[in-house]
């Protein structure tokens, strides 16, 4: 039997990564409840857009940190990759993405993490029989984590980060959303602006299953008064689903 069929999730990612997700849980038997907690803004206009073409002309990659920064990085973009800018990302939906742009993907983090990502790309650049300098363009969302630059730079690499995106948490609700009536078993949150976003739309059932997608959620959930049940060893959506209980 199906250990998740019957109960009742809530998604409180952005509305169109909650509807996706929301699809896949309806077809494990799962009840799931779309209550947006974030939304994400682009970021950079001309001049920020001709400066990443500029860093990627003379770029040996591009690194991607998620599926929304590969479709941002393509808008700044504006045409094919230059040649010989080799892509790298973090999973597999990223990779989906970049392939649908781009017709290429170089290298799949391991992990799925930007610091694992980082961890395979010093990987690659120890292996090289060279000492021409290399340069990786990191498409990413502002006040991300930078676990890439942490294990790229000793190497000598360098390494040009872009914040082409935002992730903006849900404003406050007056009156709060009571989620009591919803019979929720689990909560599944994906980011710190979710954790911060969900608490000012609505309270959190003490019975609701706090599942966190990593350690950086996993502390702002905690800070924010919190008490999360699990953690997930991967960050995608089945990572989450394999520690509820």
């Amino acid at each position: 039997m199906n250990r998740l069929e019957g109960k009742t999730v809530l998604l409180t990612r952005s509305a169109e990564d909650s509807a996706r997700w929301a699809k896949r849980l309806r077809g494990l038997g799962v009840r799931p409840i779309v209550f947006p907690c974030i939304r994400c803004e682009p970021i950079g206009d001309a001049t920020v857009a001709k400066e990443f073409r500029q860093a990627l002309a003379g770029a040996s990659w591009l690194a991607v940190t998620s599926r929304r920064g590969v479709l941002r990085a393509q808008e700044l973009l504006q045409a094919d990759l230059p040649v010989g800018v080799s892509v790298a990302v973090v999973g597999p939906r990223t990779a989906e993405a970049a392939w649908s742009c781009w017709g290429r993907v170089d290298l799949v983090a391991g992990l799925g993490t930007g610091r694992s990502l980082g961890e395979d790309l010093a990987k690659w650049q120890a292996e090289q029989q060279t000492e021409a300098p290399t340069t990786v363009v990191v498409a990413a969302a502002e006040g991300g984590r930078r676990g890439l630059e942490e294990a790229l730079e000793p190497l000598g690499v360098q390494v040009l980060r872009f914040a082409v995106y935002r992730t903006v948490p849900a404003p406050p609700e007056d009156p709060r959303v009571d989620l009591e009536r919803e019979g929720l078993d689990v909560v599944l949150l994906a980011s710190p602006s979710a954790v911060e976003g969900l608490l000012a739309r609505a309270d959190v059932p003490e019975s609701a299953q706090v599942i966190s997608i990593g350690p950086t959620t996993t502390a702002a959930a905690r800070a924010a008064g919190l008490q999360v049940a699990a953690e997930a060893s991967r960050r995608d959506l089945d990572g989450l689903l394999e520690v509820i209980s």
